[in-house]
Parts: C-alpha cells; structure tokens; sequence
C-alpha cells in the first residue's frame, strides 16, 4: 500500500473514529443511502416541515406540562380545602360569620398581594441587569428615536442597535446608548416604585384582615393546641409546648403569610425552571439540527469529488488511486451524516416529550443567534441574585420566622435562663448560619456562571474566524489540486502528509478540516447559549410568571 492510500485511510479513520465497530452489511448499505438527487429531494422535504421557534416551544410546553397541571391542580384543592372551615373553626360559632368574611378577604388578598410581588421583583431584577422588565415604547423625534424596547431585551444594545439600524457609526450609537438609557431606566424604576407603594399598601390591608381572622381564632383552646401543635411542627421546635395566646396567633399569621409569599414565589421558579428544561432540550436539538446540517455539507461536498474523480478517471485525466480515495470518502460522509441522523432525532424525541407535543409532527427549529454585543455587570448580577433567589428567600424567612418565636417565647414569659428560650436562641443561631451559606453559594453559582458565559463567548468568537479561514484553505486545495499544483501547507505539515500537496488527499483533509471545525463552532454557540441563559437564572431573573 502507497503512502498515498495510508494517507486517505488516515483521514478516514479520524471522520469515523466514533464508529469503528460498524458492520460490513452497514458500510454497504450506506452506498446506496442516496443520491445527489435523493439529497435534494430530503432538502425539499425538510423545507416543507412547520418551523418551531424558541418563544413557540416554550409556551407550548408550559401550557402542555403536565407537572404544572398538577402543581396547579393541587393549588386549586388547598384553596378548596381552604375555603371551607377548618376544623377548629367549627368550634368559633359565635365568631362565624365573621370568620368567613375574614378567611375570603385573606385568601384572595394573599394571591394578589404576593403574586404582585413577585412580578415586581422579577422586573426589578430585571431592570437592575439593563434588561427591560416589559414592553418599553420610546418616542424622541428631537434624536431621531422611535422604538419600543421588547421585554427581555438588553435597554443599551437595542438602543445602540436600534441607531447602528439607521447607519450611524458605531461610536456614535454607543453615545446616543449611553445618553439615552440611564432615562429609559429611571422612567422604568419610576413605574415600579410606584406599584411598589401600592403593594405595601395592600400589604397593610392584609395584615389589618389577618388580625382580625386571628383575634376570633385565638379566643378558643383547641384552636390554641391545634396551632401550637403546628409550630413546633414546622419550627422544629421541642421544649415549648405553649405560648399565651394573643402572642401565637401573631405568629401564626407571621408563618401563614411567610409561607404563602415563599410559596408563591417559588411556583414562579418551578414555572422558570420548567422553561429551561424545555430552552435546553431546545438549544440541544437545534445543535444535533446544525450538526446535521454539516454533515449534509460534507456529503454534498463528499459526492461531488466523487463525480469529479469519476469524470476524470474515464477521461484519464486522473489515477485509479483518486477514485477509490474519492468513493472512500463520499462512504465515510453518509455513515457520519446516519450517525448524526440518529442523535438528532433523538435530541429532536426528547423536546416533543418535554415541550409535550405530538411526537410524529414534523417540525425543524429556527436558529437563535447569540448577540455576542450583550454585557453583563457581574456585581450587579450578584446583587440582584442575592435579593431574587428563592434560596435566599427562604432563608431569610427562615431567620425573620425564629425572630418572631423569640418575641413569641418573651411575650409568653419565659426567661433567657429557661430551656424554651435557649432553644430558640439556637435555631436562630442555626437559621443564619444558613443563610450565610446560601449567600455564600449563590454568589459563587452567579461568579462561576458569569465566568463560564465570558468564556463561551470568546470562545464563539475565534470559532468564526476558525471557519472563516477553514472555508478559505477549502478553496485553495481545490484551486491547487484542478491545477496540479502542490506545496507544503500547516495542515499538510500537522498530518505529516508534506508531499501530497495539490492532491485530492489535501483537497479531502481540507474539507474534513472544515467540517470539523464547524462542528466545534456549533458546539460553542450551543455552549454560549445556554451559559448566558444558566447565568440569568443564576442571577434571579425571571421571564415567566
């Protein structure tokens, strides 16, 4: 065998490397998979399916998740179970009627009030990034300036890029960014600081609605040992057995109220956490998608050198070598482009079951492409991430909760020299201990996330510039081999294949070159994609409620 054929083998052997352990009946079965013409006829086909858009995968499967059905259904059946009396307000018949008013003016003050909340932090979460929390129009005709910033959207880059649009120089469009968003922004903060005075209005009508509720609760002993009962069930408490009554029913409400909120908010991160499910199996199959897409590439390219060796080999134009070299590696294109076939419908499998769609349709993804203009400030991101995430929250209603004991324990006369008291004294120590590790946690998720998101789109970056000169070396080996022309090259020197220049080896190598590379350009904007949105989860922001 000529160093020529051990050469092209090599090449080969590096394509299929994954797939050493195929069949001959495979091999040879792939030598009919298609034609040129069938490859058309599969290209037609894939234009005829129902494009799925990113925005259009995540509704769908929210609206389809089944686990948010049962979240809902189970939030419906506590409300149920909540409307009706509880046991031990069967035993308040003089206070009844007033019970009842009390019970229905909570529970629906409680889902406005918290679901406010929630929504208003989110936007301010949001805002405090640079990102706007909803749907801003701007209207300026004195700076040439009429948009409306979608929500979501980075305020600077789509100022900046709302003005490069109307063919200013960069430079310019960062000032008019730079001038104009810093008053989109305050006009924002100004909306939420005012839902925020409502909020804290409805707030107080809630809690003046709850004390009433607790004052007719309070008057009856079983009421009072059935909520005992309960604190020192979610308390984790084990030497306080009863509190004076005016100071538990205070704490009642305290945990009634901090768990509504808690639990409200927290229904909005398992809805956001249901959502990146569905956007990473998302960005998954659309990667396996544009892997495919390559792979379709190379066979294209890998059929047409064939019909080339073959032309020329019947002229005599070329040796029997390039024609085996050729078939070889028109084989090696198709087996790839099967095996790629089978992860993508794979990955394609598994976001009709997330997205909860029918798993015959035929659809193909719309690309999304990464805004490599997009800046993050990453104290900022820390901050809000500190003030939005849901661990932080809990553990901050852990510790104002043992607050609230301790008041509970020194109003129902117990001293610091009592073990009641020196119990809770511990569980508050406990409590912020806590919270000092979740903060600890959640800023190294956001520094690490943030840091891997920088890198990724670096990374993105060199990979372009990698095509871009893949695609131009490509174009070269052509030109040198259609001419007979040879000389050493960087790739030729790497594969220490120096003295096959201007052959269809270096013509073969190169576009194997190519196609890897722009395999590893995928691969790095899937990464980029999905550390940017693991970095706005980090950080607390959430797009769905």
């Amino acid at each position: 065998m000529n160093k020529r054929m051990i050469a092209w083998l090599l090449v080969a052997m590096s394509m299929t490397s994954t797939t050493v352990y195929a069949t001959t009946s495979k091999v040879d079965a792939l030598e009919t998979v298609s034609s040129p013409k069938e490859e058309t006829s599969q290209t037609t086909k894939e234009k005829e399916k129902r494009v799925l858009m990113l925005d259009e995968a995540i509704e769908k499967g929210l609206t389809n998740s089944l686990i948010l059905q049962q979240v809902k259904n189970q939030g419906d059946l506590a409300k149920l179970v909540a409307s009706n009396a509880p046991t031990v307000r069967d035993t308040l018949e003089d206070s009844e009627n007033a019970l009842k008013s009390a019970t229905y003016l909570i529970d629906d003050g409680r889902d406005q009030v918290y679901s406010s909340e929630s929504q208003l932090r989110s936007a301010q979460a949001a805002l405090d990034n640079g990102i706007a929390p909803t749907d801003i129009p701007i209207s300026k005709p004195e700076l040439n300036l009429n948009t409306t910033i979608p929500a979501g959207t980075h305020i600077y880059a789509h100022i900046q890029a709302y003005y490069e649009g109307l063919g200013l120089p960069s430079n310019v469009a960062e000032g008019y960014a730079n001038q104009i968003t810093p008053v989109v922004i305050q006009g924002a903060q100004s909306v939420i600081d005012s839902n925020m005075n409502k909020l804290d209005a409805s707030k107080k009508k809630l809690e003046s609605s709850t004390q009433e509720y607790l004052s007719s609760k309070a008057q009856y002993e079983a009421a009072l040992q059935f909520a005992m009962a309960n604190v020192a069930s979610k308390l984790s408490t084990s030497t306080i057995s009863s509190l004076n009554p005016k100071p538990l029913g205070e704490l009642i409400v305290k945990m009634a109220t901090a768990q509504d909120e808690v639990t409200s908010y927290a229904q909005n991160i398992f809805k956001n956490q249901a959502a990146l499910l569905i956007t990473n199996s998302y960005f998954e199959a659309l990667k396996q998608q544009k892997l495919l897409e390559v792979k379709d590439k190379a066979v294209e390219r890998g059929a047409l050198q064939y019909e080339l060796a073959q032309a020329a080999y019947d002229v005599g134009a070329k040796s029997k070598d390039d024609l085996v070299i050729a078939k070889t590696y028109y084989d090696s294109t198709l087996m790839s482009r099967e095996l790629q076939l089978k992860d993508y419908n794979a990955a394609l499998i598994d976001l009709k079951k997330n997205i909860n769609m029918d798993l015959d349709e035929e659809i193909k993804l719309a690309e999304v492409e990464p805004n490599l203009k997009e800046t993050y400030n990453l104290q900022q991101g820390i901050e809000s991430g500190l003030k939005a995430r849901v661990e932080i929250k809990m553990g901050e209603t852990q510790t104002k909760l043992y607050e609230d004991l301790m008041k509970a324990v020194t109003a129902s006369n117990y001293s610091s020299t009592d073990a009641q008291y020196k119990e809770v004294k511990l569980l508050q120590d406990k409590a912020k201990i806590e919270l000092d590790g979740a903060k600890l946690q959640v800023e190294s998720d956001i520094r690490t996330s943030y840091s891997t998101m920088v890198s990724m789109q670096k990374i993105v970056e060199k990979a372009n510039e990698l095509v871009q000169s893949a695609s131009e070396t490509v174009e070269i080996a052509k030109v040198k081999y259609e001419v007979g022309y040879g000389y050493d090259n960087a790739l030729l020197k790497q594969m220490n294949l120096e003295d096959l220049s201007g052959t269809l080896v270096e013509v073969i190598a190169a576009e194997e070159n190519l196609t890897n590379i722009q395999e590893k350009q995928i691969e790095a904007i899937n990464g980029y994609n999905l550390a940017k949105l693991k970095y706005l989860n980090d950080i607390g922001v959430l797009p769905y409620k």
